[in-house]
């Protein structure tokens, strides 16, 4: 079926346009292509290592600890998998700290598991290279959305190199993995595959479901639409062991100030300090600048692009804005998005939260690259876009964030060891992690290295 948008005027012959719906018919060399997708997945995997603070990879980070190694320290082996926290289940979370455990000794968990999610990060990365063909038949565009797994700023404050926050890469992949045609019937279940860990994983994924009925007649995507519905429905069955949130639900004003900083401005002003002070000085102005390149590029692509980019400019902003209105809707963080005043010190906060929305955004300016004409006067707006962009980039690399201050675990697991060994009663230890007043409770016999003991 021929998916180009016929009413689009004709390029001439010497433009550079990128054509991906002729791109789609001439599939990229799979040789080829693979390398650079293993490249990506290696060079992101890189990226995500490098920005997390050196002493924040040697911490343990809230749930992991609290939640997700603490289960199975004390269950047997494999066993806590499918288990619910908070109403929720974290498949690839859980699965990690199970493998950590088994085989990395218990000074190195903190680095293990740092890096691990690092390389998990990079392969969403890879994957998003990949499944954006189907957008775009050019490698370098391709390469920019792969680009957003680890490059907006907001993901580096605690959202990189712990488990707890893997589920907002989950999310940031399945929108990719429903436009994706697989090539093959391998490769078909192996993106089913994907999708089933991402949806067992995250139960955000439930707001991709209408785009699940999207060409649903064709085979090639069956395995995914099949996980993607068998994982939510694993989620929502769980979905009933939540607890009631008490705190009221902010005002209507909270989320749309607190999109506007959070989803809309961070990639363009980097951190929660520099954004409050262009508020100050140039009022929500600043974040209606901060917007225009996002709408500019929403038209750009529903006037110029085929069938499927003009399905994936409404799902990128849409999803932006729905992810960001679920987590202050379910979750109610205490956050005051108020114009700050002069005198004021109080910055606008920026939370992990900010980090999906703001993918999805970036996702949609880069979606116009594939119908731009690059010439002279588009290359130019694209050139004074990227500069501020890649400006920001630089300067919020690697931030100061709650992990930056410790403690970290190998010598808190070193005290808790010699704990053991003072008191020979002790079946247990509570070990400090991040963010203060957190503990994970580690048997002793873990942290002498025999069997785990039963669970207290």
């Amino acid at each position: 079926m021929d998916e180009s948008h016929s009413g689009a005027p004709a390029a001439p012959a010497n433009s550079r346009v990128d054509s991906p719906s002729s791109a789609r018919d001439r599939r990229p060399r799979p040789s080829g292509d693979s390398l650079i997708a293993v490249a990506v997945t290696l060079v992101c995997s890189a990226i995500a290592w490098l920005r997390v603070p050196e002493t924040a990879r040697e911490t343990i980070w809230a749930e992991d600890g609290r939640v997700f190694l603490w289960d199975v320290f004390f269950s047997p082996a494999w066993s806590t998998l499918l288990r619910t926290y908070d109403g929720y289940v974290h498949l690839v979370p859980r699965l990690v700290a199970e493998a950590v455990v088994l085989t990395v000794p218990p000074a190195g968990y903190a680095l293990a598991v740092s890096a691990v999610s690092c390389v998990l990060v990079g392969c969403t990365a890879g994957l998003v290279y990949v499944c954006a063909s189907t957008l775009t038949g050019s490698r370098w565009i391709r390469l920019g959305f792969a680009s957003i797994t680890v490059l907006v700023p907001s993901v580096a404050l605690e959202v990189l190199g712990n488990l707890a926050n893997l589920h907002w890469f989950a999310l940031w992949l399945m929108p990719w993995l429903l436009f994706h045609r697989p090539a093959s019937r391998l490769a078909s279940i192996g993106f089913g595959a994907v999708a089933l860990a991402c949806s067992l994983t995250e139960i955000q994924t439930a707001f991709f479901l209408p785009l699940a009925l999207w060409r649903w007649r064709e085979r090639s995507g069956w395995a995914v639409r099949v996980a993607l519905l068998f994982g939510v429905t694993f989620q929502l069955l769980g979905a009933a062991d939540r607890p009631e949130r008490t705190p009221p639900l902010p005002p209507v004003g909270d989320f749309i100030a607190g999109f506007l900083v959070n989803a809309v401005m961070t990639p363009w002003w980097g951190s929660a300090h520099t954004i409050t002070w262009s508020v100050r000085v140039l009022g929500w102005g600043a974040a209606a600048m901060c917007l225009i390149p996002s709408v500019a590029a929403f038209v750009l692509v529903l006037r110029r692009g085929d069938r499927v980019q003009r399905l994936a400019a409404v799902v990128f902003p849409l999803a932006s804005g729905v992810v960001w209105c679920a987590a202050l809707y379910f979750s109610r963080p205490e956050a005051d998005w108020s114009r700050p005043d002069a005198e004021s010190v109080r910055e606008l906060p920026v939370l992990r939260y900010a980090v999906v929305p703001s993918m999805y955004l970036m996702a949609g300016i880069v979606l116009a690259c594939t119908v731009l004409r690059w010439r002279p006067l588009s290359r130019a707006i694209t050139a004074a876009l990227a500069v501020p962009l890649a400006l920001v980039v630089v300067t919020s690399f690697v931030p100061v964030t709650v992990r930056s201050a410790g403690p970290t675990w190998p010598p808190e697991s070193t005290r808790g060891r010699e704990q053991c060994l003072e008191d020979d009663s002790a079946a247990y230890v509570d070990v400090p992690i991040t963010p203060h007043g957190w503990t994970s409770r580690v048997p002793c016999d873990v942290l002498e290295g025999s069997a785990p003991a039963e669970a207290p």
